[in-house]
């Protein structure tokens, strides 16, 4: 059973990320309230981008995840 569907959850996390980002713009004025803030938005991000994954992973489809497989250092 799923509280929400996979369109319902990278819609939450892509709001949560911007509410990261906003947040992290006011750290340096607000300090430590904002910290805190950060810190329980990206919890509950995490949290989301579990339940994303574990539905991925029972429908059977596969989050896009961009990896290098070969890097080359000159």
């Amino acid at each position: 059973m799923t509280i929400y569907t996979i369109d319902e959850l990278k819609q939450k996390i892509r709001t949560l990320d911007e509410k990261i980002e906003q947040a992290q713009s006011q750290v340096s004025f607000n300090g430590r309230s904002v910290s805190y803030q950060v810190t329980e938005l990206t919890k509950q991000r995490d949290r989301y981008q579990t339940m994303l994954d574990e539905l991925l992973a029972e429908t059977g489809l596969r989050a896009k995840k961009h990896r290098i497989k070969y890097a080359r250092f000159i």
